[in-house]
């Protein structure tokens, strides 16, 4: 499962874009320099590609549908979440692997995207519900939120001011996830692999934050064996992530 995007104009961490809340922390001077920013065009397609025979299968098409970019997307052995709709607002959906049975999970004003099943049944995904924006730039900024398998009963995991992305669950629970470390260091050089468990307690290191640089995106676990498998971008990040896929095995200690 995959999703195609059109790229925007975006870093890696505007998930969605600039000056995309009409509140005054935009300014209208920079309104009306640069206009409202996307982090994706228009245009986006979730895939199904069959390794074997090279079947490609459409499942949504927002260029026919004109509902937007389908974001980021996780998958489970009989269901898909996707981002869907508008960059203003944008809810969790679910949809079967065979592009039927398209349900919405979340609703409201804010943002939701990335999200990942959880072992017991629920969804960690990042949200702009916090209301907050990067610390020295015009970008929301995404917390780690959970909610159940329906979509309701939303909590917040941590509520901090710095940038959580990307999440994926450990054979064990544990959320792994990107977190652009801020606290009393340079804004541009951390942005490494931490845990944390479901319900926000157990906020831990899990590999980097000792040496700055490399952003460390989009960790999946590799089945058996505890190792997991990321995007090591250069320096701040790079657009679409671009950078070296690696493997990191935790039990070689935590720095790089």
């Amino acid at each position: 499962m995959f999703a195609q995007r059109v790229s925007g104009r975006d870093h890696w961490y505007g998930n969605f874009g600039h000056y995309c809340d009409d509140s005054p922390y935009t300014g209208a001077a920079l309104l009306k320099r640069d206009g409202k920013r996307f982090a994706f065009g228009e245009g986006g397609r979730l895939c199904r590609l069959n390794l074997r025979t090279g079947r490609l299968q459409i499942l949504l098409d927002d260029r026919a549908a004109g509902s937007g970019s389908a974001g980021p997307l996780r998958r489970t052995e009989d269901s898909v979440l996707v981002p869907s709709g508008r960059f203003r607002g944008v809810p969790l959906y679910e949809i079967d692997i065979d592009g039927g049975g398209l349900r919405q999970l979340t609703d409201g004003p804010d943002n939701d995207i990335e999200p990942t099943y959880t072992p017991d049944g629920g969804i960690v995904f990042c949200s702009s519900r916090c209301h907050r924006f990067v610390p020295c730039w015009r970008t929301q900024v995404a917390t780690l939120y959970r909610c159940d398998a329906d979509g309701r009963t939303c909590a917040c995991s941590r509520i901090m001011p710095n940038r959580k992305t990307r999440p994926g669950c450990l054979p064990e629970g544990r959320v792994l996830y990107t977190r652009w470390e801020y606290v009393d260091r340079n804004q541009l050089l951390y942005h490494h692999l931490w845990t944390v468990n479901p319900d926000g307690s157990g906020l831990m290191v899990y590999f980097g934050n000792q040496h700055p640089g490399i952003a460390m995106l989009d960790a999946k676990p590799i089945p058996g064996g505890g190792k997991v498998v990321a995007c090591f971008s250069p320096g701040h990040g790079r657009e679409e992530h671009v950078g070296a896929v690696t493997v990191v095995d935790p039990r070689l200690g935590p720095m790089p």
